[in-house]
């Protein structure tokens, strides 16, 4: 088969893609817009009525009376040479335990067929998110995190650990 001019075109493209989260679900930056007084719509935010931050659901499995780290997470250019720091909020603590960061370098896990699955191999920096269960509690517990990347980008995460 012939290569047609998008397909050569493509094919840099794909290497110069900007980074994706290291989490099971890597995910795409919001598209940029630019905010007009007056005019404020779901692709073109205000001040009073920002572009909305997209919900990503996480479920992790933490063994009674233990702390787990239950997430991972970093920003990198396809080299997997970090972007940055990216900065963790909690925005609804958990009730049966205690949600905590810390800087470290660990293995990302990105999907097969992704441009930083290389990454895998090797331990990048980023940041810890681990999760303490409540002494003697058992059942499930929620919490809400806001994660923000190097670029502007922010993820938010419902978080829903059972604790077993």
């Amino acid at each position: 088969m012939r290569p047609t001019p998008f397909s050569l075109l493509l094919v840099p493209l794909l290497w110069t893609l900007p980074a994706a989260r290291a989490l099971a679900v890597p995910v795409g930056p919001p598209a940029e817009t630019e905010a007009v007084p007056g005019n404020s719509t779901p692709g073109n935010p205000t001040p009073g009525n920002p572009m909305p931050i997209q919900v990503f659901p996480l479920s992790r499995v933490v063994p009674r009376g233990e702390a787990r780290s239950i997430a991972f997470f970093a920003y990198l250019y396809p080299d997997c040479a970090s972007q940055g720091a990216v900065v963790a909020r909690i925005l609804e603590p958990p009730r049966h335990g205690t949600v905590s960061f810390a800087p470290t370098e660990s293995f990302p896990r990105y999907a097969p067929g992704s441009p930083l699955t290389p990454c895998n191999a090797r331990k990048v920096p980023g940041l810890q998110m681990t999760y303490e269960t409540e002494e003697g509690f058992e059942g499930i517990d929620t919490t809400r995190v806001l994660t923000i990347n190097p670029d502007g980008t922010a993820a938010e995460y419902a978080v829903k650990v059972w604790v077993r």
